[in-house]
């Protein structure tokens, strides 16, 4: 196969759109007028589908090519693009090309406005950025990505791209960032918060998850408690419950 153009894959992507799927999709992702979608259109192409596109294409697609499709205007040629770009970027780390991981993060989130939908970041971002914090912990931009005066994705790009240091054993970064997350608005923040530290908890951070939710509980959401408490014991969730309360 010859090079395959971000042309070639669009035409593919918009040959299997469903408008009846699309509408759904549409209503899913809250892309209404002052939802956090606002603006976004579907095809009404589900993700494996969207992944089989991926599975054939990646290889043959230059990286310039996945940057075009990740300006599209359609959500799953958006996705399409992302994707080719994290495959891209596995093969480069496996191969420990150093050089094009740094190639392809530095693309990823200088795209960040176009990434702008959770599924978006969360199918992307602890695959990219996540692993590239780990070769380069001195890199501190998520640091700066999850202060109030970014935007809600590049805010959920970077607690997400916690997910694969907390698996590491690496704590910190989450632990930190949930906390600048404690006066947020977004409910979508205070979800992936809460789904990270959690993830905290189940891999073998427990007593930092403790001390967070001991030190913070009364300035948590709801919604981030209950994410954060999920795998403890009932009697647990109801302590943890019952001290916010108070």
């Amino acid at each position: 196969m010859g090079v395959v153009t971000a042309e070639e894959i669009e035409e593919t992507l918009l040959g299997m759109a469903d408008e009846k799927k699309a509408k759904v999709l549409m209503g899913f992702f809250k892309t209404g007028k002052g939802e956090y979608g606002e603006g976004d259109i579907f095809l009404g192409i589900n993700n494996p589908n969207t992944r089989l596109v991926v599975k054939e294409a990646w290889k043959d697609t230059p990286l310039d090519e996945a940057e075009k499709l990740v300006h599209s205007k359609w959500h799953e040629v958006r996705l399409c693009g992302l994707l080719i770009m994290v495959a891209k970027f596995e093969k480069a780390l496996k191969k420990k090309n150093e050089a094009e991981c740094e190639a392809i993060y530095k693309l990823y989130i200088s795209l960040h406005k176009y990434i702008n939908n959770w599924d978006l970041v969360d199918l992307t971002a602890p695959r990219i950025v996540g692993p590239w914090s780990l070769l380069h912990p001195e890199d501190c931009l998520m640091d700066e990505w999850i202060k109030a005066d970014k935007t809600l994705w590049q805010q959920r790009i970077s607690m997400v791209s916690c997910w694969l240091p907390i698996r590491k054993g690496i704590f910190a970064p989450a632990l930190e960032r949930a906390k600048v997350l404690l006066t947020s608005k977004e409910d979508l923040l205070h979800k992936v918060s809460g789904w990270m530290l959690r993830e905290v908890g189940k891999h073998g951070g427990m007593e930092y998850l403790e001390d967070f939710l001991d030190a913070n509980v009364k300035f948590m959401s709801s919604t981030m408690l209950r994410y954060a408490i999920e795998k403890l014991d009932e009697s647990s969730r109801q302590m943890w419950l019952k001290r916010r309360r108070e």
